[in-house]
């Protein structure tokens, strides 16, 4: 068991990138007590201080001024929201603002409304009992005015979130005698899928979150039960297998019809949730997710 363990930190270490080391940082104690005062932060979140990283990045606004961002998620995604964040600058993808959400007492109207760019929050889905991955540190909010949270009563009428997000409810990049539009999050899709947030509240019905990108609720869950060196490990075999098995295919619906590693595991286990598999037997989990990747075309296509 200790050489397990020891071999899965080395190997751990080895993922995470050198060059993204100087922006990813612990939270301070100064930093965790000001999220608890402001409720961001409680004792019953589901992942801790201790587990959560400030990602901070270089961006440029939407006036081509560059400026530093942060957000807080969980330590496993750290590397890559560090990515992420790199790709949207080298693509000149503005924006507005990325301050973390105890700037805001933990109130993400207030969050939306200044158009804040932000990840972590210890609170319920929006106007549910459930807690948001937002509580997990395995969900980010993108401009929030250019992808608003759009909710519908049964009657149909649509309730925007920021109020003047309905300004941008026609998605189209170009149309005629307008300006391109700019800071859209399905502009950058592919970037946050090849990084492992995969799920987008574009894709939903109702309601419609266009500036939400996650992961999966169960790959959050599941994060949030393993040690750290065993998530980043996990994630990213998430990762590098959506990457491998995704380059090997050209439309839209190949990709949506692509099996994601947590699927494989599912399958390999027997399982319909891996952090139960997780709770009854670890040592399982954890050997299988030690193995070499195996991405094959059958595999990728479930």
């Amino acid at each position: 068991m200790k050489n397990f363990f020891c071999c899965l930190i080395c190997i751990v270490t080895l993922f995470y990138p050198l060059s993204a080391a100087a922006d990813i940082g612990r939270i301070s104690e100064a930093q965790c007590r000001k999220m608890t005062e402001t409720g961001v932060m409680d004792a019953h979140a589901p992942v801790q201080c201790g587990r959560l990283r400030n990602v901070t990045f270089t961006h440029i606004d939407f006036q081509g001024a560059e400026k530093t961002g942060q957000v807080v998620v969980i330590d496993a995604l750290a590397p890559y929201v560090e990515n992420i964040f790199a790709q949207l600058q080298s693509r000149n993808f503005p924006i507005h603002q990325a301050v973390t959400i105890e700037h805001f007492s933990g109130d993400d109207d207030k969050s939306m409304q200044v158009n804040n760019t932000s990840a972590f929050n210890y609170r319920a889905i929006a106007g549910q009992k459930s807690l948001s991955l937002h509580a997990y540190g395995a969900a980010i909010d993108i401009n929030p005015l250019q992808n608003p949270f759009v909710s519908f009563t049964s009657w149909g009428t649509a309730t925007f979130k920021p109020l003047k997000g309905h300004q941008y409810l026609n998605r189209m990049h170009s149309r005629l005698n307008k300006e391109n539009s700019r800071g859209f999050a399905e502009q950058v899709l592919q970037i946050f899928a090849q990084n492992g947030f995969i799920y987008w509240g574009g894709y939903w019905d109702t309601p419609i979150d266009f500036q939400h990108f996650q992961t999966s609720r169960d790959t959050a869950y599941l994060m949030s039960s393993l040690d750290s060196a065993s998530a980043g490990l996990f994630f990213r075999n998430y990762v590098n297998w959506y990457r491998q098995c995704s380059s090997r295919l050209t439309t839209q619906p190949q990709l949506f019809a692509v099996t994601d590693y947590e699927s494989y595991l599912k399958k390999r286990l027997n399982t319909k949730s891996l952090h139960k598999s997780f709770k009854t037997d670890k040592q399982q989990l954890l050997n299988l997710i030690m193995q070499p990747l195996n991405s094959s075309p059958e595999n990728c296509s479930g």
